[in-house]
């Protein structure tokens, strides 16, 4: 009984902290800025972003290099506040360093407005963030763009966490993609349309945690069973 219990509470608990798990935003790439160095695009890349509060489209920047998308591809997604991102957190195969040293990035766009050679440099940046083993190699990561690579390993994590309040983070939820397609990009933008209420990372984490605390004790419990 008390097993039971546990469980229900416990389920219960994650119903509470993460609503959006059961009813997820979802992302579809629409276009692109149209501008492209080395044969790809890059910022900003709009996409429509569906949640409970109707639909909105935004420029957002992709951080992945090695994952492919398509247009008009739509897949579930979970925002999260980048001021709840902890260094040494561990978001969809990333690190929590890797995701705030691609937000001080991303907020160097506004000032490279117009300035097409400045944007490329910071898309390659944030890229070579990610998948340092390909962008390395191509022409568009050159001595501009490794130099914002430097400056955001210095500085990013000497920024307060306020300066990342605005900066949204759009984690895939793997499954949702059509099939036959790999998991898709992680996705940021600043501000956060007003269709979604970002999750705290914290949240996102300790909902993983719980799932997995849930299958445990219901192992046990089957073998407590047979035996």
């Amino acid at each position: 009984m008390r097993l039971k219990s546990a469980i229900a509470v416990m389920s219960l608990s994650l119903v509470c902290l993460l609503p959006r798990v059961s009813f997820a935003d979802t992302l579809t790439l629409d276009t692109v800025g149209g501008q492209e160095t080395d044969d790809e695009f890059v910022f900003p890349y709009v996409l429509t972003i569906t949640g409970p509060g109707g639909s909105s489209t935004a420029d957002m920047s992709c951080l992945n290099y090695n994952r492919n998308i398509s247009f008009s591809e739509s897949w579930g997604v979970t925002a999260v506040n980048v001021a709840t991102i902890s260094p040494s957190a561990s978001i969809d195969g990333e690190t929590g360093a890797q995701i705030i040293e691609d937000a001080y990035l991303f907020n160097q766009y506004a000032a490279a407005t117009g300035n097409a050679q400045q944007t490329s440099d910071i898309q390659f940046a944030i890229w070579d963030i990610m998948d340092p083993g390909d962008i390395s190699r191509m022409s568009g990561y050159d001595a501009n763009a490794v130099a914002l690579d430097a400056q955001a390993a210095s500085l990013a994590p000497l920024q307060p966490s306020s300066e990342y309040a605005n900066d949204n983070l759009f984690v895939p939820i793997n499954g949702t993609q059509p099939s036959g397609d790999g998991e898709p990009q992680l996705f940021m933008t600043d501000p956060a349309p007003p269709a979604i209420t970002p999750e705290p990372a914290s949240l996102v984490l300790l909902g993983t945690g719980m799932l997995g605390a849930v299958a445990i004790m219901r192992r046990k419990r089957m073998k407590a069973v047979n035996a």
